[in-house]
C-alpha cells in the first residue's frame, strides 16, 4: 500500500470522529445494571430504616410536636429547630437534610460487611443528637446484620438535629424500641457539646440532660471515662456518627446517596459490555494505525490532485 506523505485529509478525521461517537453511543445503549454487593441485606436495612422514620414521624405528630414544613418540606419529622435549650452549635440546615435518606442504611451495611463483622460480633457505636436519621440508618444496618452494639450517646445536638428537649434521640430510640423496630439501648451517655461535657450549653441545659439520662436509667459518664473504655476495647470495631466526626453532604456526594429508595450505585452498578468495548477499541486502533501509516485518501478519493493534497 502507498505510505502516507503529508497531512491526513479532514474528511478522514471527521469519519474517524463520527465512528468513535457511534461506538460510544452503542456502548451507552447496551449498558446493563448489575446488582451491587450485599443487595438483599441492603434492601432489608433500608426498608427497616424507612419504617423507623415513619414511626418517628407518627410519634411526633401524635404527641403534638409540630413539624416545620419550611425547614422540613418532606415532613420527615427528623429535622429539629434552629435553636433550643440543648443546642450547642449553629449549622447549615442543608447539612442535616443531607443525612435524611434511608438509603444510608445500605451504605452502613457495606461498611460493616467490609469490616468483616458477623452476626453476634460486637460493635462500639458513638452517636450524638445531631443526625438522628443517620443514627437510625446505622442501627437498621446493625439489626439486619445481627450485630451487638455497645452504644454511647452524647445527648446534646447541633441546630436542626434531635434538639427538641422533649424529642431528643433518647425519646426517638425509646419510641422505636416500644414499636419493636429495634431492641437497642444506650449503654453510656454523655452530656454532649463541644467537649462532650457540656461546653457550649447553659447550666440549665446540662442539668436538664442529666435528669433526662437519669430518667432513662442510663449511666452518665465523663469524656475521660469514655476514653478509658475505648482504650480498653481498642481492638473492637468502632463507628462514630457525630457532628464533629462526619459530613453527610460529603458522604451523599461520594456515595451518590439518593432520596428514592434503592436508587444509586450502592444498589446497582452500571456495567458496559466488555466484549463490545474490546472490539470497538480494536477497530479504532487498527483504523488509526492505517490512517497514520498509509495514504488512505489516495485509494478512497482517487488521484484527483486537489482532494489528495487537501489536509489539516
Amino acid at each position: 500500500m502507498r505510505k502516507r506523505v503529508g497531512k491526513v485529509n479532514k474528511f478522514i478525521l471527521l469519519f474517524y470522529a463520527l465512528l468513535a461517537i457511534f461506538f460510544f453511543f452503542i456502548l451507552t445503549i447496551t449498558v446493563k445494571e448489575k446488582a451491587g454487593k450485599y443487595l438483599p441485606l441492603k434492601k432489608a436495612a433500608v426498608l427497616l430504616a424507612d419504617s423507623a422514620f415513619k414511626i418517628v414521624k407518627a410519634y411526633r405528630l401524635n404527641n403534638g410536636i409540630p413539624i416545620d414544613i419550611l425547614n422540613d418540606p418532606s415532613e420527615t419529622g427528623l429535622i429539629g429547630v434552629p435553636y433550643s435549650l440543648i443546642t450547642y452549635e449553629e449549622v447549615n440546615l442543608d447539612l442535616v437534610k443531607a443525612s435524611l435518606p434511608a438509603n444510608y442504611a445500605a451504605l452502613f451495611v457495606e461498611l460493616l460487611k467490609e469490616r468483616r463483622l458477623k452476626a453476634n460480633d460486637s460493635l462500639i457505636v458513638y452517636f450524638d443528637g445531631s443526625f438522628p436519621a443517620l443514627n437510625i440508618s446505622l442501627l437498621s444496618a446493625i439489626k439486619i446484620l445481627k450485630i451487638k452494639p455497645i452504644i454511647f450517646l452524647s445527648v446534646a445536638s447541633v441546630a436542626y438535629g434531635a434538639n427538641l428537649p422533649n424529642f431528643t434521640f433518647l425519646e426517638i430510640l425509646d419510641t422505636l424500641n416500644k414499636a419493636k423496630i429495634f431492641d437497642f439501648y444506650v449503654d453510656y451517655a454523655l452530656i454532649g457539646g463541644y467537649d462532650e461535657m457540656g461546653s457550649g450549653l447553659s447550666l440549665a441545659a446540662r442539668e436538664f440532660i442529666k435528669e433526662k439520662v437519669s430518667f432513662y436509667k442510663i449511666k452518665l459518664i465523663t469524656k475521660e471515662e469514655k476514653a478509658a473504655f475505648f482504650s480498653k476495647f481498642k481492638n473492637k470495631a468502632f463507628l462514630e456518627i457525630a457532628y464533629n466526626k462526619i459530613n453527610p453532604k460529603r458522604w451523599q456526594a461520594e456515595y451518590e446517596i439518593k432520596e428514592e429508595l434503592f436508587k444509586g450505585r450502592l444498589f446497582y452498578e452500571k456495567r458496559y459490555s466488555l466484549f463490545l468495548t474490546v472490539c470497538f477499541l480494536a477497530i479504532l486502533l487498527i483504523f488509526l494505525y492505517l490512517i497514520i501509516k498509509y495514504d488512505l485518501e489516495y485509494y478512497l478519493f482517487g488521484k484527483r490532485e486537489e482532494i489528495y493534497k487537501e489536509g489539516v
